[in-house]
């Protein structure tokens, strides 16, 4: 009887250790969901200062998400914008040779979509932070990406 309770109590926190939600991103083989939406000022805390920052028009950015499925991955390097869309495909700017070694940060192109329809603003701001890459328009910031490589879709 002893062992059958203590087994029951083992299954039921089991069971409530793996039902929590999870604030990141939907972890599935395919299209994965990748990215989480802050407010600016939580990013701004949780990922440290903003250290490079490059603009956009939401109108260019829309009509660079028209050419990609899936995934967007950005790059800030000495002040020049890189987006590459699935398969590391060169979006933007047009005619740039990446190197396969080359590290982007990779978030789903619906968790774009998604913080370009918050708030009223035209201008998208691409951040290189200490560790990560951001992307924030108005007071919503778009974080959690996933570097590429090694994690490439």
């Amino acid at each position: 009887m002893k062992r059958i309770i203590i087994l029951l109590s083992f299954i039921v926190i089991l069971i409530s250790c793996t039902s929590g939600t999870q604030t990141i991103a939907t972890k599935n083989i395919g299209t994965q969901t990748i990215g989480t939406i802050f407010d600016k000022a939580e990013a701004d805390k949780l990922f440290n200062n903003v250290i490079e920052s490059v603009n956009m028009s939401r109108s260019e950015l829309d009509l660079i998400l028209g050419r990609t499925e899936n995934y967007l991955m950005f790059s800030i390097n000495n002040g020049e914008l890189v987006i590459l869309g699935d398969g590391r495909k060169v979006l933007y700017p047009a005619g740039k040779v990446i190197n396969p070694s080359d590290v982007f940060y990779m978030v789903s192109k619906s968790k774009v979509n998604e913080l370009l329809n918050l708030g009223a603003g035209t201008e998208i701001f691409f951040e290189r932070r200490l560790k990560v890459f951001s992307i924030t328009k108005d007071m919503n910031t778009l974080e959690e990406s996933l570097p590429c490589p090694p994690n490439c879709f």
